[in-house]
C-alpha cells in the first residue's frame, strides 16, 4: 500500500450554491449508472470519510459541471473552502477551449492561486456512445490550439476527457503546444471493446513527455475494479509511460457508488506491485504533486 496519497481527481458540490443540472432530482441515470445516492451535498467532511484509514496528504478538485454562468465562480468557492477546511489543495477549472471567450475565463480562474489547470470535454466517438463535445476533432481547431497555447503561457495544465481513438489527436496537440502539460483523465475512457485501439493509442503518446494519464474513473472497464479485469490496462500503461507519467484519482463520489476508495487503492497498488513496485510512490503521490505543482 502507498505511504502517502495525493488524490489527483475528485469532486465536491453544494447543491444550494450552483445548479448542477446533472444532479437535479429528476436527472436521468448517467453512463456509470443510477446516481440518486449522490444527488445531495458532497462536501469536505463527506470526501474525507472516503479516505478513513488511508494516508491522504493532498487532493486535486476537478470541475464538477456545476452549471455556473461563469465557470470561475466554482473556483472562487473552492478557494474559500480550501481556506476554511484545508481541502482541496488544487483546482482544475471548467473551460471551453473552442470559445472565443476562453481567454477571459482563464484569466478569471487565474485570480486564485489554488487554480492549477482546466479541464476540457472533447470526447467524440464514432459510435455515438461518448459525445461530450459537439463535433469531432475539436483538438485540431485553430481556436482550441490558440487557447491551449495560452494555457501553457499561464503555467496551467490541461485535463482532457477523451476516448481511445482520440489519443493520436492528443499526440498532435502535444506536438503543437510542446510546453503544455496534458493530463488525460480516466485513462482515456477505455472499455473492454476498445482495448485494442486503446493499447495502440497509449503507444502513440508514449514519446511525448508532456502527456500524463490518470488511473481514475476505471468503471468503464469494471465498476468493481476487479484486478483480473484491470490488469491488462495497468500493466500496459505502466510499461509504456512509467509511473512518473501516471497518477491515481478516486473520482469520488462517482466511483465510490460501486467501488470504495480503499478497494481502489488496494487493487491498484497490488497491480502496480506485480510489475513495477518502485512506481507506487509516483502513481499515488509524486506525479500529481509535480504536475499540479502542489
Amino acid at each position: 500500500m502507498p505511504t502517502e496519497i495525493v488524490d489527483a481527481h475528485h469532486h465536491l458540490w453544494d447543491l444550494g450554491r450552483f445548479p448542477y443540472p446533472w444532479l437535479a432530482p429528476d436527472a436521468p441515470p448517467r453512463p456509470f449508472g443510477n446516481h440518486d445516492a449522490i444527488k445531495r451535498n458532497y462536501l469536505t467532511v463527506d470526501y474525507l470519510t472516503h479516505f478513513d484509514g488511508l494516508p491522504l496528504v493532498g487532493s486535486v478538485h476537478v470541475q464538477a459541471n456545476c452549471g455556473a454562468a461563469n465557470p470561475s465562480d466554482e473556483t472562487a468557492w473552492l478557494a474559500d473552502l480550501s481556506q476554511t477546511s484545508g481541502w482541496p489543495n488544487a483546482v482544475v477549472g471548467d473551460i471551453d477551449l473552442s470559445s472565443e471567450m476562453a481567454a477571459d475565463i482563464l484569466k478569471a480562474h487565474a485570480q486564485y492561486p489554488l487554480a492549477k489547470g482546466v479541464r476540457a470535454f472533447v470526447a467524440h466517438d464514432r459510435s455515438g456512445r461518448w459525445r461530450l463535445s459537439d463535433r469531432p476533432h475539436m483538438m485540431n481547431d485553430l481556436t482550441f490550439i490558440r487557447n491551449a497555447s495560452l494555457l501553457s503561457e499561464m503555467g496551467f495544465s490541461l485535463d482532457l476527457v477523451i476516448v481511445p481513438d482520440q489519443l493520436v489527436e492528443v499526440a498532435q496537440l502535444a506536438t503543437a503546444v510542446p510546453d503544455l502539460v496534458i493530463i488525460i483523465d480516466h485513462l482515456a475512457t477505455p472499455e473492454p471493446v476498445s482495448l485494442s485501439s486503446w493499447r495502440t493509442g497509449v503507444e502513440a503518446v508514449r514519446g511525448f513527455d508532456n502527456i500524463a494519464m490518470k488511473l481514475s474513473g476505471l468503471w468503464t472497464i469494471d465498476k468493481l475494479w476487479r484486478p483480473e479485469n484491470l490488469r491488462s490496462y495497468t500493466h500496459h500503461v505502466l510499461k509504456q509511460l512509467g509511473g512518473d507519467r501516471l497518477m491515481y484519482g478516486s473520482n469520488a463520489p462517482i466511483e465510490t457508488l460501486h467501488c470504495s476508495v480503499f478497494d481502489q487503492v488496494s487493487t491498484l497498488a497490488s497491480l502496480i506491485a506485480e510489475n513495477d513496485p518502485q512506481s507506487i510512490d509516483a502513481v499515488f503521490c509524486k506525479t500529481a504533486t509535480r504536475l499540479y505543482r502542489l
